[in-house]
């Protein structure tokens, strides 16, 4: 009866201090609000070259941070992949930013599966990912044209369902995100 009252409060605990840190998070400035400006960086293409955010003003961007080692990430890269084809000629910019600290490995990921949607590199996530107060991988930010934070969304999204197609394209002709 001990044990189970101690493990108990110790679950009580935990959960009161991850339900402190989401509350500290958004009302602290911890995670970006919605609405607010995107923050600029520049970063390493993979491709080569280096890419400014403040490139893509003008566009839709999703911005996604993620790694090689993540599963979901790897589970996820698909549908970007599939949005960025299906939507680039409309407008839309999607942008990924891998925090491998391994080149070759991001490299030889890429090749493999074909990956054209760009890829930049933050090693350890020290840059942008920072810039961007990322928690965990995947991580992704809708901006709107003018560089504001649409939507932010923690954790692995299928990006190219036919209700994300349908508000992207409702985005890339000047409507309602929702």
């Amino acid at each position: 009866m001990k044990n189970a009252l101690r493990t108990l409060g110790i679950v009580a605990v935990v959960v009161a201090a991850a339900f402190g840190y989401v509350h500290l998070a958004e009302r602290k400035g911890y995670a970006l609000a919605p609405g607010s400006a995107a923050p600029p960086f520049r970063l390493a293409a993979l491709a080569g070259g280096e890419q400014d955010l403040a490139a893509a003003r003008g566009k839709v961007v999703v911005l996604n941070f993620w790694a090689t080692w993540c599963p979901p990430c790897v589970a996820e890269m698909p549908s970007l992949e599939r949005l960025h084809r299906a939507l680039a000629g409309e407008g839309l910019s999607v942008v990924t930013v891998s925090t491998d600290e391994d080149e070759s490995e991001l490299q030889r990921f890429v090749r493999e599966r074909g990956l054209t949607v760009p890829v930049l590199k933050d090693p350890g996530g020290r840059v942008a990912a920072s810039l961007y107060h990322t928690t965990g991988y995947p991580e992704t930010f809708v901006l709107d044209r003018e560089g504001r934070l649409l939507e932010h969304v923690v954790g692995p999204a299928e990006w190219d369902s036919p209700e994300r197609l349908a508000t992207f394209r409702r985005l890339l002709e000047g409507g309602a995100s929702r």
